[in-house]
């Protein structure tokens, strides 16, 4: 219950796995190349003024260059599945080079800014120029400029409802797409904290105070889910939660890095140990 006396509304989903973006990229392939294959079926246009000679050989060249391009992402897809090069090239009847020499580049294209992108959201996340448009995780932003994974994962649901036989699911695409677990939220955040205090010359304690306060809520996040479904906490939860809110506040409260109060996290922590052992 909220402090108002209502339902606590839920929290926002995490943002999709990296494998989860790279099934949707692959299922916007699939959409690109139904979308086109549809466009011919029918034949009223066959005698139309506007059809030119050679048309139809043209449309189904981009056909199959769409195709194409859904067989690599259909490579990109199995590689984050962990399927192995052998594994592809018998799929496709070749050798297990040649599926190496004809995808690698596109798997490494696509790796590359969700491994060591340009930068980092607020909650850990990959953000990168790089990354495909429409793949881009974009928090608190419904339609931001360069595309956001959700938003793309509501259109393809929306797009397959109108189709065939999916009209009785409502999230034909998007239900199936894995997010992280709250905890591997945490991690992501300690993660994006650690590269924050690298790359930063002069250190940003507000930004990392800021991420620490998240990581905290996370925990929160994690405790509220155990009571809900049972999930056992992982060891040290507590101590990690008041580490969390500790290290935030000492940060907020703190000149420059040199004058973080370190003892005071420490000392929250020990509390916190000490409380869950009773």
């Amino acid at each position: 219950m909220s402090p108002t006396g209502g339902l606590t509304p839920e929290p926002p989903p995490h943002p999709f796995t990296e494998q989860a973006l790279a099934r949707l990229m692959l299922s916007d392939a699939y959409r690109e190349v139904a979308q086109a294959a549809l466009k011919r079926i029918g034949t009223e246009d066959d005698s139309s003024s506007t059809v030119a000679p050679g048309d139809f050989v043209r449309e189904a060249a981009q056909l199959m260059r769409l195709a194409e391009d859904a067989q690599r992402r259909a490579a990109i897809y199995e590689r984050e599945r962990s399927t192995n090069w052998e594994e592809i090239g018998e799929t496709l009847s070749i050798t297990r080079q040649s599926p190496h020499t004809k995808f690698a580049e596109h798997v490494k294209a696509w790796r590359e800014p969700l491994g060591t992108p340009e930068r980092l959201h607020f909650d850990g996340t990959p953000d990168d120029r790089r990354i495909p448009y429409g793949a881009r995780y974009a928090p608190g932003s419904a339609a931001p400029a360069n595309g956001s994974a959700d938003k793309t994962a509501g259109l393809l649901d929306e797009w397959l409802r109108r189709h065939a036989d999916w009209a009785d699911q409502e999230h034909p695409v998007s239900a199936g797409l894995p997010r992280p677990t709250t905890i591997e939220m945490v991690l992501r955040v300690a993660d994006a904290a650690a590269r924050l205090r690298r790359e930063k010359l002069v250190p940003d304690l507000q930004a990392e105070a800021d991420l620490w306060d998240l990581s905290a809520n996370l925990h929160e996040r994690m405790l509220r889910e155990s009571e809900r479904d049972g999930t056992p906490l992982p060891v040290n939860f507590h101590q990690s939660l008041a580490g969390s809110r500790a290290r935030a506040k000492a940060l907020r409260e703190a000149r420059d890095y040199d004058s973080v109060a370190w003892d005071k996290v420490v000392n929250a922590q020990q509390a916190a140990q000490n409380g869950a052992e009773r």
